[in-house]
């Protein structure tokens, strides 16, 4: 049994303790003292459950001079991911069980951490066949894939899914709310995509969502958030918290749905605090510098960020404008339930995912640190606690910072 100690957040505080992990990579026991075949002693650094980004698009099959499964899989975990849930915008779109089947396949053993895969059924039909989904994806408006539904398909998706009791994930935007006038800055992308478009998308959903468990993408201020229907989860992003569209990022800050006002973003960062959002979700879309190089108007959406979500939130608790628990259960315990994987918990029986942090260790985040094909990250300059270690299934992924592994990952499916 491997022995893993520090100050451990189990059952909502830190407390001194001893975590061992069985050759299964579960946890068979958590107490004061434990002794086993190898003593990892943490000191006084946090020890925490490895996050769970429930909202990635990792690329891979069909885009990988963007980003491939073992680059983005390790960025994952040099940010203290263990666990990654991947959209089905890929080439080809995973609308089919061939197409998940075939993304399974080329996905074995070339993950760092463990991930589990989305499906975007195309008619209540396919809801029936796409079983080892995790989760479904629908998209109310266009964004990158061209996977966009119809009201009234979204609703017979979403019976469908009701049916099978299972989780839809939804791009919330009404298309019949964007102006047709080219942007040409993150301003003008704001304005192109209102606020609006959001909350009468969300509205819409919570008209005909029926029992349907519903879950409400990358809410991008409080206008949205407010409309998210009683019952349903909500996630935000890194990017939407930290970033907006007053910032000098040109076309790298290009997104959907858009970087919104500062006053937006302070209102989301507040209703995150008080505990109004669910999950944190990076919405990892990397494009390559060619790419956001282009014309703003030209220019694809999306930008990579699923090593630092949990870097920069980290070190806003360091500075006292976040608490511990609230980051805990929005990038580790919420969206593992949300997911319905058991993961995200530190208790026995559970996975031996964990990541080490010392607040004190406080580093600029550069595209460097973050190792992505992409190269860049638009999140450059601020500061962010990484972790210093990392494990999955109590193997060490990451060391000193690094990532030092690779293909350790499972194909994870529903569980509860």
């Amino acid at each position: 049994m491997r022995v893993i100690s520090g100050r451990v957040f189990f059952r909502g505080q830190l407390e001194p303790l001893s975590i061992g992990i069985d050759e299964k990579g579960q946890i068979a026991a958590i107490k004061k003292v434990l002794r086993g075949d190898e003593q990892i002693d943490h000191g006084d650094a946090l020890i925490l459950p490895g996050c769970v980004d429930l909202h990635v698009h990792m690329r891979d099959p069909g885009l990988r001079r963007k980003e491939d499964f073992p680059s983005g899989t390790r960025s994952a975990a040099i940010g203290g991911v263990t666990t990654v849930a991947d959209m089905p915008n890929t080439v080809p779109a995973v609308t089919t069980t061939a197409a998940l089947d075939a993304k399974a396949a080329e996905l074995q053993g070339r993950a760092a951490v463990d991930y589990a895969l989305y499906a975007a059924p195309r008619s209540p039909e396919a809801v029936l066949r796409l079983n080892d989904a995790v989760a479904f994806k629908v998209y109310m408006a266009e964004s990158t894939g061209n996977l966009e539904v119809t009201v009234p398909r979204l609703e017979e998706i979403l019976r469908a899914a009701e049916a099978q009791s299972k989780l839809v994930v939804v791009h919330a935007e009404d298309p019949g709310k964007f102006s047709r006038q080219k942007a040409k800055n993150l301003r003008d992308y704001d304005a192109a995509r209102p606020k609006v478009a959001e909350e009468t998308a969300i509205a819409t959903l919570a008209r005909i969502r029926g029992g349907a468990r519903v879950h409400v993408a990358h809410v991008s201020c409080l206008e949205a958030l407010n409309s998210v229907p009683a019952g349903a989860t909500c996630e935000v992003t890194p990017h939407h918290l930290f970033l907006d569209a007053s910032k000098a990022l040109g076309a790298r800050g290009k997104v959907n749905p858009p970087l919104r006002s500062p006053a937006d973003r302070d209102a989301l960062w507040d209703a995150f605090r008080q505990g109004r959002i669910d999950a944190v979700a990076s919405d990892h879309a990397p494009h390559t510098m060619d790419e956001k190089s282009a014309l703003f108007e030209e220019a694809p959406a999306g930008l990579p960020g699923v090593a630092t979500a949990f870097p920069l939130l980290m070190r806003r608790i360091r500075a006292g404008d976040l608490d511990l628990p609230r980051l805990v259960s929005a990038m580790a315990v919420r969206p593992a339930e949300i997911l319905g994987i058991a993961k995200g918990t530190i208790d026995v029986g559970r996975d031996g995912d964990l990541l080490v942090v010392d607040p004190r260790n406080i580093e600029a985040v550069t595209a460097k640190r973050v190792r992505y094909k992409c190269g860049w990250t638009p999140f450059e300059g601020m500061e962010g606690c990484f972790p210093r270690a990392v494990y999955l299934r109590g193997e060490p992924i990451v060391e000193d910072g690094e990532a030092i592994s690779e293909g350790q990952g499972r194909m994870i499916r529903a569980s509860a």
